[in-house]
């Protein structure tokens, strides 16, 4: 065989090669566009944030703003609201599809965290132990007026619910809001320094014994 018949040979050989290689790569690139396209058009890829997403996160910062900056709600009216409002964003996020409910769980979790450490801030940063316990017993009339206003929207989700679903539903979030209270308090404790939880500890002694001088029942928790 001639060389010149060897070098065309090689030449068609890296010519069909170079071909083979460049078909994968398109290949590739229309699949990865087709997943693209289909993660786009199912709403699991966005660059920009869910209206839904924002309207939630709205509510949520309203809610804080109306009834958390304050201290927490410190009439059983102004309870009832926050209750009500708490339990329109449950639902609200209920409504989201999976993949997006744990954007404003999060944004909803951080809130209570703040709430919370505001509240054991407010009882240490009281200069007296006379002080402290004024502290307590606002805090604790604040907690008094949330849980009725809890049992009272038990009360009605449950008659609600009843009526439309054969005594069913209201289920789905009639208490919610408490227990996601309760779980995000437990979170916030778990993921913070021996030195605050230290600290948390000293504040639930301290609102523990207040509240049984008071004849109430353990706010601590379930």
């Amino acid at each position: 065989m001639s060389t010149a018949t060897t070098r065309s040979a090689g030449t068609a050989a890296r010519d069909e090669e170079g071909s083979t290689v460049w078909f994968w790569l398109i290949v590739v690139a229309v699949l990865a566009l087709i997943v693209f396209l289909i993660a786009w058009l199912g709403g699991w890829i966005r660059f920009t944030t869910d209206p839904r997403i924002v309207e939630i996160r709205e509510m949520q910062e309203e809610a804080r703003a109306k009834y958390a900056a304050a201290g927490g709600p410190a009439t059983l009216a102004e309870a009832t609201a926050a209750v009500a409002a708490m339990t329109a964003i449950r639902q609200k996020i209920d409504a989201l599809p999976a993949y997006l409910q744990p954007q404003v769980e999060r944004s909803g979790g951080a809130m209570m965290r703040d709430m919370f450490r505001g509240r054991m801030d407010s009882y240490f940063a009281a200069a007296s132990p006379q002080q402290r316990q004024a502290e307590l017993d606002r805090q604790i009339d604040q907690e008094e007026v949330m849980r009725k206003a809890f049992e009272a929207g038990r009360a009605v989700a449950s008659v609600a619910g009843a009526g439309r679903r054969g005594g069913e539903g209201g289920g789905s979030s009639r208490g919610r809001t408490q227990d996601d209270s309760n779980r995000w308090r437990k979170n916030m404790i778990d993921r913070t320094s021996p030195e605050d939880r230290a600290r948390y500890t000293e504040y639930r002694r301290a609102m523990e014994e207040r509240r049984e001088k008071r004849g109430l029942p353990s706010g601590s928790p379930r």
